[in-house]
């Protein structure tokens, strides 16, 4: 075999093995979009009633998208769910992971690009999250972001809303 061939053929092997394993490690944690119960990734809060927390993560940089998914989600909760804010039921957090203060939250809810995060918690543990993650599909239809956000936020607050 000439040297190059060789070469290729490493790289490639290399590179098959690579996305071997990124998909054998996220295919499970992404799994239907199904809520996934967690460790106890931290203490939301002193309060032993429920509580759900919707966080939109960014970063340093913004573009066009990044910044309506926070604008969009933001009208969403705040136009559909003014009493659970009010109540304390329900917080709105943005939050830059660029920031050293919060890089435990790219590996707390296994982040690889801009999102919005739903989190229960019981007792100030949380109990369960979801990766809104089709608001990546749905950034270009303002309304059905909307409507996304509402029934996922809603599904976690429960009949009290």
């Amino acid at each position: 075999m000439k040297p190059r061939t060789i070469v290729v053929a490493v790289l490639l092997a290399f590179v098959a093995a690579s996305i071997a394993y990124l998909l054998l490690n996220e295919i499970p944690a992404r799994r239907s979009g199904i809520a996934q119960p967690v460790k106890n990734v931290g203490r939301v809060g002193d309060s032993a009633a429920d509580k759900v927390v919707v966080y939109y993560f960014h970063g340093n940089v913004r573009c066009s998208n990044c910044r309506k998914f926070e604008a969009y989600s933001q009208e969403a909760i705040q136009g559909a769910f003014s009493a659970s804010l009010g109540n304390g039921r329900l917080e709105w957090k943005v939050i830059n992971v660029d920031e050293p203060a919060n890089k435990h939250f790219i590996e707390d809810y296994r982040l690889i690009t801009r999102t919005v995060i739903v989190s229960k918690s019981r007792g100030g543990n949380q109990v369960e999250w979801k990766n809104l993650e089709k608001i990546w599909e749905l950034v270009s239809n303002k309304p059905a972001f909307v409507k996304y956000i509402q029934n996922e936020v809603t599904a976690y607050l429960g009949n009290n809303t």
